[in-house]
């Protein structure tokens, strides 16, 4: 039987943890997070009070979504998009995104543990919150090796 490497809770309740730390730290509006395993598929959420529920709770989910079955950050995806000459719609999948707010969670041996996504800021802002997620799990990866 074949095992897979994947975030665990733990490790994506630290994440999210650290994103918020860093959405506080930096002062704005509220923002939604999300992480997810390596299929895209939800592992934990949180949304701060007052944040834009029609799109922020949306595009958390979208931005981590798209950086793990697409095996990319979402503003290197969105490099990619730009070359397609369909442009997102090429891909076939209304549930990708592009811009900042999305990373891709990589293990030392290249596999894709999962994604983050952040939205509620700017596409600058959201990047650097998702950005401090990455990090702290690239630590705790670290950690464990």
């Amino acid at each position: 039987m074949s095992t897979r490497k994947t975030l665990g809770l733990a490790e994506s309740r630290e994440a999210l943890a650290e994103m918020l730390h860093k959405a506080d730290e930096m002062g704005g509006r509220p923002i939604a997070i999300a992480v997810t395993d390596d299929r895209g598929e939800l592992i934990c959420f949180a949304a701060q009070a007052g944040v834009n529920v029609a799109l922020a709770r949306q595009n958390a989910m979208k931005k981590a979504y798209t950086s793990a079955c697409m095996r990319a950050d979402t503003m290197d995806f969105e490099e990619r998009v730009k070359a397609s000459p369909l442009g997102l719609a090429g891909f076939g999948n209304p549930n990708l995104f592009t811009g900042g707010g999305g990373a891709v969670v990589v293990a030392p041996d290249g596999t894709i543990l999962g994604g983050l996504g952040v939205s509620g800021r700017t596409a600058k802002e959201d990047e650097e919150i998702v950005q401090a997620g990455k990090a702290l799990i690239g630590r705790l990866i670290q950690e464990q090796a």
